[in-house]
């Protein structure tokens, strides 16, 4: 990333390039937090519909390494911009750079939504709004899984050969991940996709999935959810996968899919919540999110990255996770 003085006159450039009108850039500045992108605020000004706009905007740019390598920014970009109209809050993007001329990675710029973004630890939303918070969640989850994304072109994010399967596709990506790492063998994660293979279950319909729904990725402000955020992990399978998601321990806060708002659910999309398929997923999900840990803490053993974050989320994907995971499945009993 060049400094901040040139990388302003770059997007300038790029915008006014997008547009085909003079535009300039201000304020840009690096916003804590975030593992997988680097999300930068800036104010932007350029010409859009023969008129003069103005606005805070977000670069959401892929780093040179990082937890989900391979990065492209542009389906994200793709994905946030067939959903504008889906009844999906999702913030607007505005423009991408995919092959990454500009800054040595792919980025795209969206609208800054300001708010409020709560975690499963904080309190920063009063009790007294919380059920309302968690009945809007569950119901843009609903629109999401019966948006149509067939007939909106999201093919290209790859659709199982057997559309009943979908967690074949979902094995074979997690295979050629961790054949990736290669760190060093990992002998149990190799039994839980054995175990995964041979237990599949049938799903009767394929939904968008956001693959990271959860609280931390919305943002609430005057009593609506603003933008669901974070698309980086979309693909196109088994809507109890988001499901299972939004029950993980460590992430749900009071914002789980279950009980009450599991009916409420199939209430909003005509979509059974299947217990037994959400706990299939639910141990899926969590060897994915193991490869991501595993991937961060290669990118750190590779010397690609100095971020110490990536090194603790490794480590406790091996002494918390794979253990767990074995137990799942029987091993060691």
């Amino acid at each position: 990333m060049p400094t901040v003085a040139d990388a302003t006159a770059i997007l300038a450039r790029f915008i006014t390039d997008q547009t085909g009108a003079p535009a300039t850039v201000s304020g840009l500045e690096r916003m804590p937090g975030g593992f997988s992108y680097e999300t930068w605020r800036m104010r932007a000004s350029w010409v859009e519909a023969g008129g003069p706009r103005s606005a805070p905007l977000i670069m959401r740019k892929a780093p040179r390494a990082g937890l989900l390598e391979p990065y492209d920014a542009s389906v994200e970009f793709r994905v946030l911009r067939v959903l504008q109209d889906s009844g999906v809050p999702v913030p607007r993007v505005y423009w991408c750079d995919a092959g990454g001329e500009l800054f040595g990675t792919s980025f795209y710029i969206m609208e800054f939504v300001d708010g409020d973004v709560p975690l499963p630890w904080s309190d920063i939303l009063p009790e007294a709004s919380r059920p309302e918070v968690h009945r809007q969640f569950v119901d843009a989850l609903a629109k999401l899984h019966t948006f149509d994304w067939e007939a909106h072109g999201l093919s290209f994010l790859g659709v199982p050969a057997d559309r009943g399967d979908p967690a074949a596709l979902a094995l074979d990506r997690c295979e050629e991940v961790l054949d990736r790492i290669r760190l060093r063998p990992y002998p149990v994660l190799r039994e839980v996709i054995a175990w995964l293979r041979a237990n599949r279950p049938r799903s009767p319909r394929l939904s968008l999935i956001h693959n990271d729904y959860r609280m931390g990725n919305f943002v609430w402000r005057e009593g609506r959810i603003r933008a669901v955020l974070d698309w980086e992990r979309v693909f196109i399978g088994d809507p109890m996968a988001d499901i299972a998601f939004t029950r993980i321990p460590a992430l749900a806060g009071w914002c789980s899919v279950s009980g009450e708002m599991a009916e409420r659910y199939t209430q909003q999309s005509g979509i059974a919540v299947d217990e037994e398929r959400v706990r299939y997923w639910t141990l899926l999900e969590t060897l994915k999110a193991d490869l991501v840990g595993l991937t961060g803490l290669k990118v750190f053993a590779d010397g690609r990255s100095s971020d110490l974050r990536l090194l603790q989320i490794g480590r406790n994907v091996l002494a918390n996770n794979i253990p767990a995971e074995a137990a799942a499945i029987g091993l060691g009993a």
